[in-house]
């Protein structure tokens, strides 16, 4: 079990890789700012908790590369609650492992709080990704945004639960979620159900979904202008993928896109 505990008005950047089951139980109190990187790179099947408690006027932004071994299944799951005027940025960044289990259930208990999630995933051989992300707004003057989006290779396979609740008490909030997936074979699958369930007239709330695919009239283009086939697929996936991966400043991510797609 890890502690980490961000004082009052303090700024902090940490950055810690995860091999093995672990629980963090994380506290940003109030005016305080946390950065944080999590890489996992299990060899092994793993479980990962986070309780995460974000005090008033407090700020985290949440990085977690997951680029474990093709052969481990891993489950990672992220609770949250939000104070009032608090904000939670959360990054995730999907290559690696067999079987992929991400859950996130992000509270928004304090008014003005603010969840943001980024989800990137690419998948090539029989890799499995299954999120299931929830917002529950609990307070007035709240606002969510979930956009999660990915590339399939091979017999790879995504599958996303998403879930905005607006509670009775929780008027003038904001909620927004949407998951897109495209597919580079035949035999790699998306399936999305996004979910609402609203309880006050008084917000504004929207959800959607797409899967597609490579286009052949822009592949043809590009492979025009010189580039081989796998760079051209790479060129159309890092432009698919440009809206979240522009956000997080890792110049790893290239190379990662790069070896998932042939």
């Amino acid at each position: 079990m890890k502690n980490i505990n961000i004082g009052k008005n303090e700024k902090e950047e940490l950055k810690i890789t995860v091999n093995d089951d672990e629980d963090f139980f994380i506290t940003v109190n109030e005016n305080a700012e946390l950065h944080l990187m999590i890489t996992y790179s299990s060899e092994n099947n793993s479980k990962i908790n986070f309780n995460i408690n974000l005090k008033e006027n407090s700020k985290l932004d949440f990085i977690n590369m997951q680029k474990s071994s093709a052969t481990s299944n891993n489950e990672i799951k992220r609770d949250a609650k939000l104070e009032r005027n608090s904000s939670f940025n959360l990054f995730d960044l999907n290559f690696g492992g067999k079987l992929t289990n991400f859950n996130i259930n992000a509270n928004l208990d304090g008014e003005n709080s603010r969840f943001e999630h980024f989800s990137v995933f690419i998948g090539n051989k029989e890799q499995k990704f299954d999120f299931d992300v929830n917002a529950f707004h609990n307070a007035p003057h709240t606002y969510s945004n979930m956009l999660t989006k990915g590339a399939l290779n091979d017999n790879s396979k995504s599958f996303y639960k998403g879930l905005i609740k607006i509670n009775k008490n929780a008027s003038n909030s904001n909620g927004y979620q949407k998951q897109d997936a495209i597919l580079l074979s035949e035999n790699s699958e998306s399936n999305s159900i996004p979910k609402l369930e609203i309880d006050n007239n008084e917000v504004r709330c929207t959800h959607g979904s797409s899967v597609s695919q490579i286009d052949d009239e822009k592949m043809f283009y590009i492979m025009s202008r010189g580039l081989d086939e796998k760079e051209a697929k790479v060129s159309l996936v890092k432009g698919f993928l440009r809206e979240i991966i522009d956000k997080v400043n890792f110049g790893e991510l290239d190379e990662l896109i790069q070896e998932k797609i042939k």
